[in-house]
């Protein structure tokens, strides 16, 4: 009975504590938020990381599909070149870049001669149906004759123009409003250089001359294209060819030339000129014939300052001068304004000489005596 009694006194010690304090404030688990956190980040991780293989896998299959294309068509092309090779070739061969002589297209025949005029005539009765030589009539051809095209022109050897405008203009002095177009004679002289100085009176003006050719004339024929040319380095050869008037041959100068000691010597003691072609750039609104000097002067420098194609010395007593002018037809790269169409040339005395050097040459308006510009060695290479 004791042991039982004694039981129940820790009944009653535990009841002491029925009521067990318990804290209001709320449990949290700071371990929870940071796998929650984590778990976050792997998930933007991983969908990231998709995207990329996603965005990876569309440019490998796009590049793909371009190589795939691409082969496609090349494939095709090799193959239609393969099945229709023979049908894609030319019905003719190429020209060559060099030209070669060609035969010409009708052959020279003499010209016929004038048969004398018969004296006596005699007539022959006309065949009749069924006698002898009478036979049946040829029949009218059905056929339309064929028109054939024109032949392309072919290439010759050489090329003769002669100028289509040449004037000489006073740069300087009283006569510089003056327009000399017309004229027989082409004059240059070299001007009192330490008097056409500003503000002193010219004494003995500057004169130039301007020859202009147009090689797209027929003269008989326009020049070829460039690349018709031949291709052989220095085969082609431009010769300016002009008719220089010995001070000898009793031609009186114009009288706006002024005149000095100089006629007076014998012309084996007369110096030599040494004379200076330019070659301008190519200006089609520039009309030579009604060009005065001061409007020369008045021009822009673009256009009355070309490039130095030579210097020749000529004799008191020249007359035909082929003056060696191919540097004008290849000119540099940088050259800008040229072209084969126009060869504008300038004619005028070197500075150095003497005050005095002068002369004349024969204009396009003196018979038979014109300037020419000549292309030779078109075909074939010099010996």
């Amino acid at each position: 009975m004791a042991a039982y009694h004694d039981q129940f006194d820790d009944e009653l010690e535990l009841a002491e504590f029925d009521d067990i304090p318990v804290s209001s404030e709320k449990i949290e688990f700071d371990g929870l938020k940071q796998a929650t956190a984590k778990a976050e980040r792997r998930r933007e991780r991983r969908r990231r990381r998709n995207e990329r293989t996603g965005k990876i896998a569309a440019c490998v299959l796009l590049v793909c599909l371009l190589i795939g294309m691409i082969l496609a068509l090349t494939l095709v092309k090799e193959t239609e070149h393969i099945l229709y090779q023979d049908s894609e070739l030319p019905e003719t061969e190429s020209p060559s870049m060099k030209p070669t002589p060609a035969k010409p297209t009708f052959p020279d025949t003499p010209s016929p001669s004038i048969a004398p005029r018969p004296t006596l005539s005699i007539l022959t009765p006309s065949p009749t149906r069924g006698s002898p030589g009478f036979g049946s009539p040829t029949a009218a051809p059905t056929d339309s004759p064929t028109v054939t095209s024109s032949p392309t022109a072919v290439l010759v050897d050489s090329y003769t123009f002669e100028t289509v405008a040449d004037t000489y203009l006073h740069l300087n002095g009283p006569y510089k409003e003056k327009i000399y177009g017309r004229q027989e004679l082409l004059s240059i002289q070299r001007g009192d250089k330490g008097s056409t100085l500003p503000g002193q009176e010219s004494t003995l003006p500057t004169i130039v001359s301007l020859i202009e050719f147009d090689t797209t004339k027929e003269s008989p024929k326009a020049l070829p294209k460039r690349n018709r040319w031949p291709d052989a380095e220095n085969q082609v050869k431009v010769t300016l060819r002009i008719n220089h008037i010995p001070k000898d041959s009793g031609i009186d100068f114009p009288k706006e030339i002024a005149i000095d000691s100089e006629d007076e010597m014998p012309i084996e003691d007369i110096p030599p000129l040494k004379l200076e072609v330019y070659r301008l750039p190519n200006n089609h609104d520039l009309i030579i014939e009604a060009l005065s000097g001061n409007e020369f002067n008045n021009a822009p420098r673009s256009v009355k300052e070309g490039n130095l194609i030579v210097q020749q010395m000529i004799e008191p007593t020249d007359t035909v001068l082929d003056i060696d002018v191919t540097s004008a037809m290849f000119l540099p790269e940088d050259a800008i304004g040229f072209d084969d169409e126009q060869v504008l040339l300038l004619l005028k005395v070197y500075w150095e000489e003497k005050a005095i050097s002068r002369d004349l040459f024969a204009s396009r308006e003196s018979d038979g005596l014109s300037p020419q510009l000549i292309f030779s060695n078109m075909l074939s290479e010099e010996p």
